[in-house]
């Protein structure tokens, strides 16, 4: 890592492989684990800056005032708002209650509870941060007691740590503003100029994450089958559940409580209603923060314990998506992609299939947020290349919390893999071949349906793009340089080349169709003369045949 600043500086690199380089060294800081993933986004502008990435027409405290400048934006003022909500949540105790009202219910090794657990715990965690963890203290000294007592099957344990940790995963997609993955999607479609309303994605991913949840409820019952318990031991161990640790509810609670119900709806649901009287959702969520701490119902000590790094991942994938841009390596990134031979002849449904399941491998084996910051503005930029950006970075962005094969594949896995080995019995623990069989057939269930489901969905929001070979040489203007204008030199086609009735397919196909069955009939027709001479054409292709010898009109 040391060595890429003196690389740049001395070799005189062109602005998008500095800007590549950089973002190779984050990736090796992070397999590295020199240090923890926020510092390492909150080190970009700074290695940024050593890397002169801008290029050398500007001078080091111009990169540095532009990176700088970019950590911040309305996004991650909408960050701040959704931690606030997230500590009016847990500081009245929704968790808690949540659980109480499941053990009050139903039985903890049943099906029920398991299947309540999963589809309440995927709703909740859209809303809460470290959803698995609050789940987990909720839950864990209920799980430690059952266990050491031997009144729950250690199958029973598993699947429920297992459905916590899948379910937290798969909440994260909801909403946009619910995991760091689905924020840096966000930030960067904004920062190139994509709006996405917030009604939009959760039309696109909650039928996708509850059918994922559903398939995952079923291959638990099925791969950890849990033996009938005794019905005198069952009745004894219930009466040794504590459910009486309550947060007192007073009405100062319920205020506020229905201050972050209304805060989430405005700043997702009703966002582009309230946009004549609040402006961006920004706005509003400063004003929750204004409110929350200003009346006292927060304490600066509980300002001061939000969770910061969340800000910070946004903060420094924001300087990415800047770079990718201002660099032209956005540019390079899609043209390279589309130009390959495979993909010049893929439909997009393919290339679709293609980033998902490169997402899904790479946050399995990279953890989630890594691949968040180091892929989506790779993915981001070729959606744009491919005229559906937001139709590629939604599927993409819900696809990758659904990466769960390994134990350390997000911070929701590692708890529930720690709180295993703290209840007492061996045969409870999670091992490795339980995340490799029950993530891994998660994420091909969830992956499935976003490519099936999902892509149906969003292709009634936005509409299929043209082929891969017509966008090939065109450049669209987001993802042009805007603020770096020098660097538009470095783009092969120097400009913008995007036809401007080019927005959907029924518009290519009416530009383009004419001339492109010409084509075809061009390149078919030595082949089918050749099989004419042997007898053996059809009337379609008599027809081909016809049509090509006939003379050209324009």
């Amino acid at each position: 890592v040391v060595l890429i600043p003196m690389s740049c500086r001395t070799f005189y690199l062109e602005p998008p492989t500095r800007c590549a380089l950089v973002i190779f060294a984050m990736l090796i800081i992070n397999l590295g684990n020199v240090m923890p993933i926020f510092c390492t986004a909150l080190f970009v502008p700074v290695l940024g800056t050593l890397c002169a990435v801008l290029g050398e027409g500007r001078s080091v405290k111009a990169t540095s005032t532009l990176l700088v400048g970019n950590v911040f934006n309305s996004t991650s003022f909408m960050v701040l708002g959704a931690l606030v909500i997230n500590g009016i949540f847990t500081k009245c105790g929704l968790e808690k209650r949540f659980m109480q009202l499941l053990l009050g219910t139903f039985s903890l090794e049943g099906p029920l509870f398991l299947l309540f657990l999963i589809m309440g715990g995927t709703l909740l965690c859209s809303v809460l941060y470290s959803g698995s963890l609050v789940l987990l203290a909720a839950l864990g000294s209920v799980l430690e007691e059952r266990v050491k007592g031997r009144t729950l099957p250690p199958n029973a344990a598993k699947r429920i740590l297992l459905g916590v940790a899948f379910c937290a995963n798969a909440g994260s997609t909801v909403l946009p503003i619910s995991s760091p993955v689905t924020l840096i999607t966000i930030s960067m479609l904004t920062d190139f100029g994509y709006d996405i309303p917030i009604n939009t994605w959760v039309a696109i991913a909650l039928p996708v994450v509850l059918g994922t949840m559903v398939l995952c409820w079923i291959m638990l019952l099925v791969r950890y089958p849990v033996e009938k318990v005794d019905k005198a031991i069952l009745d004894a161990s219930q009466h040794t559940i504590d459910t009486t640790d309550n947060i007192e509810i007073t009405d100062w609670h319920m205020i506020f409580l229905g201050v972050g119900f209304l805060a989430v709806l405005g700043i997702t649901i009703y966002a582009t209603q309230l946009e004549p009287i609040i402006g961006h959702s920004a706005c509003l969520s400063l004003g929750v923060v204004v409110v929350v701490f200003g009346s006292g119902f927060m304490s600066k000590e509980e300002f001061c314990g939000l969770d910061w790094d969340i800000l910070a991942l946004v903060g420094g994938t924001n300087v990415v998506a800047f770079l990718v841009r201002e660099t032209g390596l956005g540019v390079e990134m899609a043209d390279f992609t589309v130009s390959t031979g495979i993909v010049e002849m893929m439909p997009y449904h393919g290339l679709v299939a293609v980033m998902v399941a490169i997402s899904m491998i790479a946050s399995t084996f990279l953890q989630h947020s890594i691949t968040g910051v180091l892929l989506m503005p790779l993915i981001v930029a070729v959606g744009i290349k491919l005229q559906a950006a937001e139709t590629t970075a939604i599927l993409v962005a819900i696809a990758v919390p659904f990466g769960m094969g390994m134990p350390y594949s997000s911070m929701d896995n590692v708890l529930s893999h720690r709180t295993s080995f703290l209840l007492g019995r061996r045969s409870a623990e999670l091992k490795g071949r339980d995340w490799h069989i029950a993530g891994g057939w998660t994420s091909v269930a969830g992956g499935s349906l976003v490519l099936t489901l999902g892509y149906q969905i969003a292709l009634m929001y936005y509409k299929l793009p043209p082929p891969v070979w017509v966008v090939k040489g065109m450049t669209p203007a987001a993802l042009l340089p805007k603020v770096v204008v020098e660097n538009i030199k470095n783009i092969q086609d120097g400009g913008v080349t995007w036809p401007l009735g080019f927005v959907n397919i029924s518009a290519f196909t009416q530009v383009t169709a004419p001339s492109f069955a010409g084509s075809v009939r061009q390149r078919a027709a030595p082949r089918l003369r050749r099989r004419r001479q042997g007898g053996k054409t059809s009337a379609a292709e008599d027809e081909i045949l016809r049509a090509d010898a006939a003379p050209t009109t324009q």
